[in-house]
């Protein structure tokens, strides 16, 4: 999908870039005549093969597909890199989502871990965390010497907090009148009040009512954050 994805870009930028040229070509050439009969001369010279270009359209499809894929290998090579210059390896939204799909649930990912993903999935090329870190820098993403990551212990990476974007959505958490089922009115009723923590910034206030030894109030409220 990336490399589809280089290959639609390449094609609508040599496109514009062709058409570009080819405007100025022309209208370069019709201003070059000294006299105004000059211009409508090379006007007419002009109108004359459009029109014949224009008849071979509307009367063959094999034209029109010929035409096509000559703009087509011309618009590709209108954007060739020059050389000595690499086109970028990788797409900033493909690396994010790549960097998200890599720290899941954790607090970040090794630039080894990159390395190592980015050497399976691309044909022919054995990535480096030299090489990762110079993607990396390329494409505005900080790196950090102390990455903690379960299993692997602390290595230079990219913190969750640094990757661009958001992961991609997960099951809904619990939903705002929700109460973790671990927690019944009986493990509730205590002599006092107590606060415990929901996740997402909620949390739900146990008070027993004063009333009715055996009842329990909740209220569950949202921390607002400033």
């Amino acid at each position: 999908m990336t490399r589809f994805r280089k290959a639609i870009e390449r094609l609508a930028k040599g496109s514009s870039t062709l058409a570009l040229r080819l405007g100025q070509g022309i209208v370069g050439w019709l201003k070059a005549g000294e006299r105004f009969s000059d211009f409508m001369v090379r006007l007419v010279f002009l109108a004359i093969p459009v029109g014949v270009l224009w008849g071979l359209l509307l009367a063959s499809r094999a034209v029109m597909w010929g035409l096509a894929v000559i703009w087509f290998i011309a618009a590709w090579r209108a954007v060739q890199p020059a050389q000595g210059e690499k086109e970028p390896d990788l797409h900033p939204e493909d690396l994010a989502d790549l960097l998200w799909e890599l720290a899941g649930e954790r607090k970040g990912v090794h630039l080894a871990q990159v390395a190592q993903q980015l050497s399976k999935e691309t044909e022919g090329r054995s990535w480096s965390t030299k090489d990762v870190k110079a993607l990396l820098e390329a494409a505005g993403v900080p790196t950090r010497h102390s990455v903690r990551v379960p299993g692997r212990g602390v290595a230079v990476g990219v913190h969750r907090q640094d990757i661009p974007g958001s992961p991609s959505p997960t099951d809904p958490g619990p939903s705002r009148n929700h109460v973790d089922p671990q927690v019944s009115p009986a493990t509730a009723t205590a002599t006092a009040p107590y606060r415990r923590d929901l996740g997402e910034g909620l949390s739900a206030l146990f008070t027993p009512d004063p009333q009715n030894p055996v009842r329990t109030n909740v209220e569950v409220t949202k921390e607002i954050q400033k």
